[in-house]
């Protein structure tokens, strides 16, 4: 398998002109954000390794974007985690449902990273939680290549990148490989958090990504009805449908500094759709009124 350009389109929002980068198109089992940070490790040979294992949460579109790569490489792969929800234990649904269909073996453990990396040798291969790690510079790159390509192709002037961070290492990498600005926004954690997961990977980059922020706090996870609302907004006006984790926050934040920001925007759409189920599911136990 090998990733292709993905399509690059330009909708109206509130009035607003838009270009979207459709990252959620790229595949329908490896797409998004997190099959540009694994392309690394699907167009490279690794003729030792015969057992992916990484860790992170129990809906993760990393857990699921890797044992896809597991299962194209003929690899094992092994997943730790903190918790795994009883209902969702009897209920399997969105990525942890799609991850066990395709042969992951999932542990609860209480320190998921030193689980994970107590297993590294020479046949086994550890990939840090949400791919936050220098190897997922490869993909990204590739992606900040085919930007420059559709900017310059569709005579966008003065263009600037927008995407919401988990860790934060797609704005990163987007931000050193292209020559203009990425703004992002923090989802998991404050302004901190994110700068903390770049050092992580990157002690020495130049210009950094420029963080927006919002009036109101919003913690990971968490169920808001605005978030819902503008990505049934978002669905509606644009046919285009976005993450239910990610996208709404970012959506929210990115909105509410816009007038702010200079130039023509474009937004990268890193997939995740799958994990939409789950969330679907959580908002109409919540709020019993979606559709």
């Amino acid at each position: 398998m090998k990733l292709t350009h993905s399509a690059f389109q330009k909708h109206i929002f509130r009035d607003k002109i838009f270009f979207i980068k459709r990252d959620d198109l790229l595949h329908e089992d490896f797409s998004g954000n997190k099959a540009r940070k694994f392309e690394y490790f699907l167009v490279n040979d690794f003729p030792n390794i015969d057992k992916l294992v990484s860790y992170g949460s129990n809906q993760s579109n990393a857990m699921y974007s890797l044992c896809v790569l597991a299962k194209l490489k003929g690899w094992k792969f092994v997943y730790f985690c903190d918790h795994i929800p009883s209902f969702l234990k009897e209920n399997p649904i969105g990525n942890y449902k799609y991850a066990i269909q395709n042969g992951m073996q999932i542990y609860t453990v209480v320190d998921k990273k030193q689980n994970a990396y107590s297993l590294e040798n020479g046949t086994t291969l550890v990939v840090e939680e949400g791919g936050r790690q220098k190897s997922s510079e490869y993909g990204i790159k590739k992606l900040a290549d085919e930007l420059r390509e559709d900017i310059r192709k569709n005579h966008i002037k003065n263009p600037y990148i927008f995407l919401p961070s988990g860790t934060g290492i797609t704005a990163l990498y987007l931000q050193k490989h292209l020559p203009f600005r990425v703004f992002t926004c923090s989802t998991v954690g404050d302004d901190k958090y994110l700068e903390k997961q770049w050092q992580m990977v990157e002690d020495d980059i130049k210009i950094l990504p420029i963080i927006l922020n919002s009036q109101k706090k919003y913690h990971y996870g968490k169920l808001y009805p605005e978030a819902y609302e503008i990505y049934k907004e978002l669905k509606n006006d644009m046919g285009v449908e976005f993450d239910l984790l990610y996208d709404p926050i970012g959506w929210i934040k990115f909105l509410e500094n816009i007038d702010k920001l200079e130039g023509t925007p474009v937004y990268l759409h890193q997939g995740g759709l799958k994990g939409n189920e789950s969330m679907k599911a959580r908002y109409e136990r919540k709020y019993d009124k979606i559709n």
